[in-house]
C-alpha cells in the first residue's frame, strides 16, 4: 500500500502557502481610483453622450438620413465619435457670453484616415451608389488616405462653416471629398477649401442631396 505521509505533507504546504498569500493580500493598502480620475472618466461619457445626441438629431432632420435605423447609428455615429472622426462645428462665443455657455451645433463632419485597402473600398461603394459608406470600427484611422465622407448641416451657409472648421481639424494635405457633398456647394467654394473632387465616381442616379 502507497504512503499517505507524503500526500499528507504537501497538502499541508499548500494550505500554509494559501494563508500567508490571504494574510499578506490582508496587509495591502485599499487600490483606490484617484477622484480625479473618476471625474474625468465621467465628463468624458457625458461628452459621449451629449455629441452622439446632437449628432443623431441632426440626421434626422436630413432627408438622405431617412431610411437609417437605430441600430445604424452605431457605425454612422457612435464609431467615428469614439475615434475622433467626427468633426463638430460651432459658433463663436458672442461678445458678453459666459465661457461655457451651452452653444447650438452648426453641423458635423464626418471623415477618415483610412489605408490603401480601405481607400479602394471607399472609392468602390461611390461607384456602385453604397450610402453611407460603411467602414468597419478599425478603419476609421487606419492609415493617410483623408476622407470627406459627409457634411451634416441644415444649409449650405451651415456646411461652409462646417467645411472650413473641419479644415482646422484635417490640416493640409489632399483631401477625398464623397461625390455627394460635391453637389452641395459651388466649386469655387471646394477649391478654396482645396477638397479633390471625384468627378469619375458620381452617386448612384437616385441619390439625394437633401
Amino acid at each position: 500500500m502507497a504512503d499517505s505521509k507524503p500526500s499528507r505533507k504537501a497538502a499541508k504546504s499548500a494550505q500554509s502557502e494559501a494563508t500567508t498569500a490571504r494574510n499578506d493580500t490582508a496587509d495591502m493598502p485599499d487600490q483606490k481610483v484617484p477622484k480625479e480620475f473618476v471625474a474625468q472618466i465621467e465628463a468624458l461619457r457625458a461628452s459621449v453622450r451629449e455629441n452622439f445626441g446632437k449628432a443623431a438629431m441632426a440626421m434626422m432632420m436630413l432627408p438622405r438620413y431617412r431610411n437609417q435605423t437605430i441600430g445604424d447609428l452605431q457605425h454612422l455615429v457612435l464609431e467615428p465619435l469614439m475615434r475622433d472622426r467626427l468633426a463638430m462645428a460651432y459658433p463663436k462665443p458672442a461678445e458678453g457670453d459666459a465661457p461655457k455657455a451651452p452653444r447650438e451645433m452648426i453641423g458635423f463632419a464626418i471623415w477618415a484616415t483610412v489605408s490603401d485597402e480601405v481607400d479602394q473600398r471607399i472609392a468602390e461603394q461611390i461607384r456602385t451608389g453604397t450610402f453611407p459608406v460603411r467602414l468597419k470600427p478599425e478603419e476609421w484611422n487606419s492609415g493617410d488616405n483623408k476622407w470627406l465622407l459627409d457634411v451634416v448641416a441644415p444649409t449650405q451657409e451651415a456646411t461652409i462653416s462646417v467645411l472650413t472648421n473641419f479644415r482646422q481639424v484635417a490640416k493640409e494635405g489632399m483631401l477625398k471629398l464623397h461625390p455627394l457633398i460635391a453637389r452641395l456647394l459651388p466649386p469655387e467654394t471646394l477649391e478654396k477649401l482645396g477638397a479633390a473632387k471625384l468627378t469619375d465616381q458620381a452617386p448612384a442616379a437616385d441619390d439625394t442631396i437633401n
